[in-house]
């Protein structure tokens, strides 16, 4: 078992949560992810209130605890992160055209279609 670093805890704690059809508690998030990394369980809680507080995750009381939620579902979020890279370009178009050229052939021709429906 490794040790994750803050992003890539980050990281593994929003593929749980993505990978679960409810909300769960810190401590079953803490056994999921304790399958696969050496973490302790007040990390677990310390990364699920900043992912909370970052407006990643929702969350509500329940008995004790609270349970926690993705805001958004995965592909929605991924379309931020590419959205806030594309804000970060000095040159719009340029970096639109590194990011389609790195496109494979079918990927291109999905975004070809998803523009033409758009």
């Amino acid at each position: 078992m490794g040790k994750l670093a803050m992003g890539k805890l980050e990281a593994a704690i929003m593929e749980i949560l993505w990978n679960q059809q409810e909300p769960l508690t810190p401590g079953q998030v803490h056994a999921l992810l304790a399958e696969q990394h050496s973490v302790t369980y007040s990390t677990v809680l310390t990364i699920l209130i900043r992912l909370w507080n970052k407006g990643r995750l929702e969350r509500r009381k329940e008995g004790r605890a609270f349970t926690y939620w993705p805001s958004v579902g995965r592909q929605e979020y991924v379309a931020a992160r590419m959205k806030e890279a594309l804000a970060a370009a000095s040159n719009r178009p340029e970096a639109l055209g590194y990011f389609v050229g790195a496109l494979t052939p079918a990927d291109q021709e999905r975004l070809r279609k998803i523009l033409e429906e758009n």
